[in-house]
């Protein structure tokens, strides 16, 4: 079954309604009919009651689709938790939802002190009708949000006590808060040396799927380069002109491992590398991000393959929005062992760390294959 039922207080108005019979039979031993029939309804009241109780929320259920949101720090959203009742009306409900603090209600509210939030939600639906709860929220701090548990608390509509059903399978809705974008800057440097898709005016190459204007022939250029229309309406040789290309891929490289543990400035750093990220997406240069926490896969940490694009920054932002200071880590020399071996170095290599002694060999090897910058903390590796 999907939800579990708790009663509480049931066996007291069980108790009550048996001491009514009690009396009831006296009153009809000692001719007292007048209280009888007052008694009597009591106990109709009372069993219908227990009746109901019986069968509310059998015919509950709950569509629990698998869906993901995705807002930036600071943006609305919410979620909808959509039910179906085929059983009896449910009246003066309390839906209660636990789920972890990446989002909050919007506005001033309570302060948690754990990472989980507790929300209490008016709950009334009848016979044969479909709801859709809406859940305002707010996108807090930078993380994934699912919902921890939903009970559904059903109060006695004329006595203490309660049912309370308490959904068991995982809620499939998950909110993911993308990290602070801010307006951090960092130094392109691209490679004239090999050919790509950057523009860049003094470049050895040339993108033939770009032609750009024309020029009069020299005897050094290709016959296959002659633009034929131009040279007919010129009356002389006209050689194309093509867009000059480049390649400027980047790779970076975030070390979030201190011992066993990650760095204090994770939420810094993270917030630095999606300023990068976010100024590739803007010059639409194509990057890899790898990240030294531990993964399941062929490849033992984070890893995004070079792209560029709309597609690629939204991975990109989603990798960083699911990393929690609760995973584990691996040596940077580890990660960076596994790269010299297993991945083609771009030209441009940014290493973010502020301790980087333990991992001198490969820095001083790479150094030779790709332009590698290494990237301290901002604030010098402080607590801001």
């Amino acid at each position: 079954m999907a939800w579990i039922r708790h009663e509480y207080n049931t066996k007291s108005i069980r108790g009550l309604l048996g001491l009514l019979a009690v009396f009831f039979l006296l009153m009809v031993v000692f001719m007292q009919f007048a209280a009888a029939a007052v008694v009597a309804f009591i106990m109709s009241i009372v069993s219908l009651q227990l009746l109901y109780f019986q069968y509310v929320g059998k015919g509950l259920n709950f569509q629990n689709t698998k869906s993901r949101k995705r807002v930036l720090n600071g943006g609305e959203t919410s979620w909808e938790l959509e039910f179906e009742n085929k059983g009896l009306p449910i009246w003066g409900g309390k839906l209660k939802i636990s789920f972890f603090d990446a989002v909050g209600p919007s506005g001033n509210y309570v302060s948690n002190f754990t990472e989980i939030l507790e929300m209490d939600l008016p709950f009334t639906i009848g016979v044969n009708r479909n709801m859709i709860v809406r859940v305002p929220l707010i996108g807090k701090k930078r993380g994934l949000s699912r919902i921890q548990k939903m009970e559904l608390i059903i109060p006695h509509p004329f006595a203490e006590g309660a049912a309370t059903l308490e959904y068991q399978p995982m809620i499939l809705q998950e909110l993911l808060v993308y990290p602070k974008l801010r307006n951090y800057s960092m130094r392109n440097m691209p490679a004239r040396q090999k050919p790509g898709h950057f523009h860049l005016k003094h470049s050895l190459f040339d993108d033939v799927f770009q032609p750009i204007g024309t020029r009069d022939y020299v005897p050094t250029d290709q016959f296959n380069q002659i633009h034929w229309k131009a040279s007919a309406r010129m009356q002389t040789y006209q050689t194309k002109i093509f867009a000059k290309v480049t390649n400027e891929s980047m790779l970076f490289m975030l070390d979030v491992a201190s011992g066993y543990a990650t760095i204090h400035n994770l939420e810094e750093r993270i917030e630095e590398l999606a300023a990068y990220i976010e100024n590739c997406y803007v010059e639409n240069i194509p990057y890899a991000i790898a990240i030294n926490m531990r993964s399941a896969g062929k490849i033992p940490y984070f890893y995004l393959a070079a792209e560029a694009g709309t597609t690629q920054r939204q991975r990109a932002l989603e990798l960083l929005s699911i990393i929690s200071k609760n995973h584990s880590t691996i040596p940077l020399r580890a990660m960076m062992a596994h790269m010299d071996v297993h991945t083609e170095l771009p030209f441009t290599t940014y290493l973010l760390s502020d301790e980087t002694a333990d991992a001198s060999r490969f820095i001083a090897k790479w150094s030779s294959r790709t332009n590698l910058d290494i990237l301290k903390s901002r604030n010098g590796g402080n607590i801001a």
